[in-house]
């Protein structure tokens, strides 16, 4: 008897366990449009503007779908033969929001004039159609090179402004000489009003050979004055060290600017020193000038380069002058949240031996400047793992090489618009996959109180203490779409499950991506996946 009752207690216990782990956060709710038919297709964009989404789907035909965001409810979609909207050989550019109205750029090259052309193609919002026909931007006599060899590049890079009512678009020549050592780089800068007139335009001829120099970041103001951002190395290297035992950066940073009023560039040189910058960006300030941000290292160690010490930002003056430089150390009690008691130790020997415990892997994902003139600053650990395995059989043998993606912890801070930290915080996660970014990595949502991260998480992280990791959440496996607020003021951190991708009514959740998420107002976000039997469904999220 007390064996039977043993059994039946140890037969119930993982129902319990499953039953607990499928509690929902009161924080948040969800509601679930009718299916519609699927549209399978290479690249999709999502666009909100008041109640409704527009989704832009392109392949060898182009959909563009209308969505009630408050409902939500599938409204219309139109069907578009490539073939007949864009011209052959075209090569998509970018989808923006310009000045509240909506374009696709496109680039093509004439063989007839020998030039590199980029269109424009207006899309009517309340249509859910394409409009007019294109305009041409811009032509470039010479080649111009792709931004990627590895994968589908672009040849144009189109950037909106912080307030979306211009946008800069940035080309790079083919160079002249194959050797680095020689070749100096042609970079032009063109800047259009909301209007797609041309304000201005420019071609620059760098000041340093390829081999000496790294663009990190272009960026136009809003009032149209151009910004450009570069890493400058002190010899022929191209080494961020002359030496392993170096403290000092062999290289500098230097901004060229170039103001809507002066033809003159510009050049402000920015001394890094003993901080080895792994990444910047440039953002412009509401009431002018620029911040220019992002993560540094302080050289120790082994692979130092994958290495995160702390923040560095650069206030920047409308002509481009240095106003002031804050760093921002990362300290070692935020290093070791959720972190094992052995990993803890080990980043104890790594301060004693005046090396530094680190945060690896850490790229920057996300600076946002609200309208104080406070920064949110959000980073993602983000690395792959690729490892090969030989197998024999009959004498011969047969070599396997496979590639995992890593999507872990997130960091946040914020900046006071006096340049003082505000806080920081980590946001433990561990993601892995094996079909590159799929589901993975986090959306970025804020409003005037609080900051919101949401990924696909393992539920078992939902209420994790600080001296443990985090559990494995597998990609493509399910997992519960996780929800982590952050108050604007206070830096508190609270954090929620808002649905299980396996049980969503009747049905599961498949082929989920962050990048299908959109904000619709400050309290509510969308996102489409889809559910099978050739079918998606609308999903709109509401924040409490």
């Amino acid at each position: 008897m007390i064996k039977k009752l043993l059994f039946l207690l140890l037969f119930s216990l993982p129902i319990l366990q499953g039953y607990s782990q499928k509690e929902l956060s009161t924080d948040y709710k969800y509601e679930v449009s009718s299916p519609y038919k699927v549209r399978d297709a290479e690249s999709k964009r999502y666009f909100s503007q008041g109640n409704e989404v527009m989704a832009i789907k392109f392949d060898k035909k182009i959909y563009i779908q209308k969505f009630n965001a408050d409902k939500p409810e599938f409204i219309s979609e139109k069907e578009f033969e490539n073939k007949k909207v864009f011209p052959k050989k075209h090569i998509f550019e970018a989808v923006e929001e310009i000045n509240k109205r909506f374009y696709v750029f496109y680039s093509l090259y004439d063989k007839d004039s020998e030039k590199e052309q980029l269109y424009a193609q207006e899309v009517d919002f309340a249509k859910g159609e394409f409009t007019g026909s294109a305009s041409l931007l811009l032509e470039v006599q010479e080649k111009i090179t792709l931004t990627s060899y590895s994968e589908p590049g672009y040849k144009f890079s189109i950037l909106p402004t912080l307030d979306k009512k211009s946008f800069l678009v940035k080309y790079r020549k083919k160079p002249e000489f194959k050797n680095d050592k020689k070749s100096f780089d042609i970079i032009g800068l063109y800047s259009f009003d909301g209007n797609l007139k041309k304000i201005s335009n420019t071609e620059i001829t760098m000041p340093y050979t390829e081999r000496r120099m790294d663009n990190l970041d272009y960026q136009i103001d809003n009032k149209a004055n151009l910004y450009m951002l570069t890493k400058v190395y002190h010899d022929d290297s191209n080494d961020d060290k002359k030496s392993r035992n170096d403290t000092i950066a062999n290289y500098h940073i230097e901004l060229f600017t170039l103001r809507t009023d002066s033809d003159k560039m510009n050049i402000t040189k920015i001394e890094n020193k003993e901080k080895f910058i792994t990444r910047l960006w440039m953002f412009d300030l509401p009431a002018g000038g620029s911040f220019i941000g992002g993560y540094y290292n302080n050289g120790k160690g082994r692979n130092f380069e994958e290495n995160c010490d702390g923040i560095i930002l650069f206030k920047i003056k409308e002509d481009g002058s240095l106003a002031d430089q804050f760093t921002y150390e990362i300290p070692l009690d935020l290093i070791n949240e959720y972190k094992t008691e052995k990993e803890q130790k080990k980043n104890a020997k790594k301060e004693e031996k005046g090396e530094g415990a680190k945060i690896t892997n850490l790229k920057l994902k996300d600076l946002v400047m609200h309208k104080d003139g406070s920064i949110i600053i959000a980073g993602e650990q983000e690395y792959t793992i690729t490892t090969t395995s030989t197998s024999f059989s009959n004498g011969s043998s047969s070599t396997h090489t496979s590639t995992s993606y890593f999507y872990n912890d997130i960091v946040v801070t914020k900046i006071n618009p006096d340049g003082k930290l505000g806080w920081m915080k980590k946001i433990p996660k561990y993601q892995r996959g094996g079909l590159g970014k799929g589901g993975m990595s986090y959306k970025f949502f804020s409003n005037e109180t609080d900051n919101f991260f949401v990924f696909l998480d393992n539920v078992k992280n939902i209420d994790l203490p600080l001296d443990k990791s985090p559990a494995m959440h597998s990609d493509r496996h399910g997992g519960y779409l996780t929800a982590v607020k952050i108050n604007e003021q206070s830096g508190e951190i609270t954090k929620g499950s808002i649905l299980n991708a396996r049980e969503i009514e009747d049905f599961e959740l498949y082929q989920f991506s962050v990048d299908r998420l959109i904000k619709t107002s400050n309290t509510t976000f969308v996102l489409e996946a889809y559910k099978k039997k050739k079918e998606d469904v609308m999903i709109k999220v509401t924040l409490k």
